[in-house]
């Protein structure tokens, strides 16, 4: 049976027949707005939230993503949901037609204001980066550091997927180059497309070749990664961070990636995010002196693609609209990002100046004055 599409509002028939089959007493199935692979689900079991995941989708890398997830319950991490298993299903995916489905637990809470952005038709939705409170925050760094902690075992199996970083910059050239195609017609009334393709060009020259040096003559530490870190995917419930959805795209990795999208994308690239980000991890897991200086690298090219992704998604239609000013506004925050980026890839170590002790006086500085703050 091929996959059917439905009317906006309703549930796809393959969905539902999913649904049914992972519970026949199931009392009501709902569409999820925006998500048309998405059906909220309520049985005497609970509420379950049933995915159609995408088409091509090998049966191996659902049971991987299962299995992370299982693991991640395990070290204590309730944020994961809980996969329904079912004798229909093996490894908790089911298969109807060329299409694979799961179904987890529905997790308290709701994702915070201004997550996704209903463009450019109300049944369309973009993933939006914003600031979380940083408790918050903190409490998803902490998150990833277990989970980084819990699956440096699994990370290592032959077979698993992956997203090696010395491939990261060669993906992200791709991706460039395909966004540029789509939104090069519409730069000249852009200023965030021109800010993005200039900013974007510097800082793949700058990052590129530190990723490459970094990875050619020594394996980076791996763990298995989210690689899901949008807001939209974190769920809050009276104030505390209850669940993370997004859990399709895991694969082995460097830690670097996953701690570089959370901070660009729950809030926003600065110096200060970034001591958080790293305080918070240290107090899990450690990091090697090298990884912390390759992180701005890695954000770079992270930034680059997602920017590029957003833009795209935004001005590529042939709507003449004005996006929604949070739309906008997102932009904005990423194109900032990538900014603060490039003056951190562009730091360099200050020379030492030579301190002149003149007869009869006391110590001076060079001409000049006051001195100078020092730069991190």
């Amino acid at each position: 049976m091929d996959t059917l599409s439905a009317p906006p509002g309703s549930v796809a028939p393959d969905i539902a027949q999913a649904a049914r089959s992972f519970s026949p007493d199931l009392t009501e199935i709902a569409a999820i707005a925006g998500h048309a692979n998405l059906a909220r689900v309520s049985a005497p079991s609970g509420l379950w939230r049933v995915c159609r995941w995408p088409e091509g989708t090998p049966e191996r890398d659902v049971a991987f993503s299962h299995e992370v997830m299982r693991l991640a319950r395990e070290a204590g991490l309730k944020t994961a949901p809980e996969i329904f298993a079912t004798g229909q299903a093996m490894d908790g995916a089911l298969r109807i037609g060329n299409r694979l489905f799961d179904a987890q637990r529905w997790l308290p809470g709701a994702p915070p204001p201004l997550a996704e952005s209903a463009w450019p038709g109300p049944d369309d939705r973009i993933d939006m980066p914003t600031v979380l409170p940083p408790e918050l925050f903190t409490g998803i760094i902490t998150a990833l550091a277990h989970l980084h902690e819990r699956t440096v075992d699994l990370a290592s199996i032959a077979g698993v997927p992956t997203a090696p970083l010395h491939l990261l910059p060669g993906a992200v050239r791709e991706a460039q180059a395909r966004h540029l195609g789509s939104l090069r017609s519409k730069a000249r009334h852009e200023p965030a497309i021109q800010r993005w393709i200039s900013i974007g060009e510097r800082l793949l020259e700058q990052a590129d070749p530190i990723i490459l040096n970094a990875t050619r003559d020594r394996e980076m530490p791996e763990a298995v990664l989210h690689l899901g870190l949008w807001p939209a995917h974190v769920l809050i419930d009276n104030g505390e961070v209850s669940g993370l959805l997004g859990w399709e795209r895991v694969a082995a990795g460097s830690p670097l990636l996953d701690i570089a999208q959370a901070t660009l994308r729950l809030q926003g690239w600065s110096d200060d995010a970034i001591e958080t980000a790293l305080g918070a991890y240290a107090d899990v897991r450690e990091l090697a002196p090298a990884e912390r200086r390759l992180l701005p690298a890695v954000a770079a090219l992270d930034a680059v693609a997602t920017t590029g992704r957003l833009l795209e998604q935004t001005h590529a239609g042939k709507d003449t609209a004005r996006p929604p000013s949070a739309l906008r506004a997102a932009i904005d925050m990423m194109l900032s990002s990538m900014a603060a980026i490039e003056r951190n890839l562009n730091v360099e170590p200050r020379k030492r100046r030579t301190w002149v002790r003149k007869e009869g006086q006391g110590r001076h500085r060079p001409q000049g004055g006051a001195p100078r703050e020092r730069r991190r």
